[in-house]
């Protein structure tokens, strides 16, 4: 081998090397940081109107995404966060540096998405409700809620897979198999795309989906329109047929959001220009956050216990709850 060729040997072997080293000191956070913001081209609708436009996305485990402003909320009657357009602003500014943390995720406090209530999602700390294993889901669920759905026709799988869902076996939710066909999605041919329920964990196919969950208002039979394309990335936004329309709103009611301070955005909606709090986290706040009032931190249960969230349109029946209801003091059957 001649000297020149070794030279370029070693070049390459010195670009490679460096190359690896450049990836194995990538930390950790950063890489979930890049996968929680190519998830946002799944994310096309605000969690709390259920509209698309303008969206700041909450880079915790929620993955959802929100109307910052009332201005950028008043075509879709959106409460939106009620963020301040001078802070809108600095955080459009700052492009891929910027970040966002809803206070669910800040206090690590989730709603289940089975039942409504708030529970704890902290691992460190004994969870109450857990977070579905697809990557790009970010739904929670209380184990009791979620294996009943999980394991309909069978009480004692069930319950051994609350066990196994509350020791940490990750699980994939309702959401993603056809409530019909029981099959799972494929983005990739049209018919098997996912319409999916915005309001609980529900899910068909595209050739699936019910006939009285239409793409247009029934003059005839007064049927509202329940479903919508083109606001979610290869799938159809449908409110199924456990949930009433609002004729004012074309959604159904928009009380479904709590933040762990008990607050729902639309109950709280305030006049315009009054000031208020907003949920955005600077990257400097987070890192410099002081150790009194970490992200991480949960608000005591004295704190929230008196906001919990009524179960959502009775999606779930007191009877499947096999254990005491989350936030309730006894049994169900008591």
């Amino acid at each position: 081998m001649c000297l020149q060729t070794l030279f370029v040997h070693k070049a390459l072997f010195c670009c490679s090397l460096y190359r690896l080293t450049l990836i194995v000191s990538v930390p950790y956070q950063y890489i979930v940081e890049l996968i929680n913001r190519a998830n946002r081209l799944d994310r096309g609708a605000c969690v709390l109107c259920d509209d698309g436009g303008d969206l700041i996305c909450c880079d915790g485990g929620c993955q959802r995404s929100f109307h910052p402003t009332e201005e950028h909320g008043e075509d879709s009657m959106c409460a939106t966060l009620g963020m301040p357009e001078e802070q809108w602003q600095k955080h459009v500014a700052q492009g891929d540096a910027a970040l966002y943390t809803c206070k669910n995720c800040q206090y690590k406090q989730h709603q289940c998405f089975a039942c409504g209530l708030l529970g704890s999602s902290d691992l460190a700390s004994g969870p109450e409700v857990f977070q579905c294993k697809h990557q790009k889901c970010g739904h929670f669920y209380h184990p009791n809620c979620v294996a009943k759905l999980l394991n309909p026709d069978s009480k004692t799988r069930a319950v051994l897979h609350v066990q196994h869902i509350a020791g940490g076996l990750e699980f994939e939710c309702p959401v993603h198999q056809c409530k019909s066909c029981k099959e799972a999605e494929n983005k990739d041919y049209k018919e098997m795309q996912f319409a999916v329920c915005r309001r609980c964990p529900t899910a068909y196919h595209r050739k699936c989906l019910p006939s009285d969950i239409s793409f247009e208002e029934s003059e005839e039979t007064g049927n509202p329109r329940r479903a919508w394309e083109k606001i979610l990335h290869k799938q159809i936004l449908i409110y199924c047929m456990k949930h009433e329309i609002q004729p004012d709103l074309g959604t159904p009611m928009r009380d479904h959001i709590f933040f762990p301070d008990g607050r729902n955005p639309v109950a709280s909606k305030r006049a315009r220009g009054t000031p208020q709090e907003h949920d955005i986290l600077e990257k400097d706040e987070q890192l410099d956050r002081p150790s009194s009032s970490k992200p991480s931190q949960s608000p005591q249960p004295a704190e929230i216990g008196h906001h919990r969230v009524k179960p959502i349109d009775s999606f779930a029946p007191k009877h499947l709850f096999l254990r005491p209801q989350p936030g309730s003091c006894g049994w169900l059957d008591e």
